[in-house]
């Protein structure tokens, strides 16, 4: 079966990219920030949005990087409550253990992700600034 029969042509001007429809909030081209033009194609944004953004991946970063920082273990002194569990209680602690060291590196992983492309989108803003300036 092909997927154009599943899809609907975009109702939009400008048409949509494929896969789906974009939201409003992404089709409609907010203010202009300093210049009089607009830009006919809707995908105008201000160099403050990108800065913005920048600060969200920042701020998501440092989340994932508490969410890491509190993922709990079953260690000695926290084992304690299993003293009269059976050895099934100690293989649950193990899995739960494997799980937890599993999301520490994700979270590692993920956070790194999100510092290095925070900086990546703040340059590029910078860079958006100072053509606009030398403009």
């Amino acid at each position: 079966m092909s997927t154009d029969s599943l899809t609907s042509p975009c109702p939009h001007t400008p048409a949509c990219p494929p896969p789906v429809c974009l939201p409003e909030a992404l089709r409609t081209a907010p203010p202009p920030a300093t210049t009089g033009g607009t830009d006919p194609s809707g995908y105008e944004s201000t160099i403050s949005h990108i800065d913005g953004f920048a600060g969200t991946l920042t701020e998501a970063a440092e989340g994932v990087g508490l969410i890491r920082q509190r993922t709990p273990r079953f260690e000695g002194w926290n084992l304690v409550p299993l003293a009269g569990v059976p050895a099934v209680g100690l293989l649950f602690a193990g899995r739960f253990n494997a799980i937890a060291d599993t999301w520490d590196d994700s979270a590692g992983i993920l956070s790194d992700v999100l510092l290095t492309d925070s900086g990546k989108v703040g340059r590029s803003a910078a860079n958006y600034r100072q053509a606009e300036s030398a403009s």
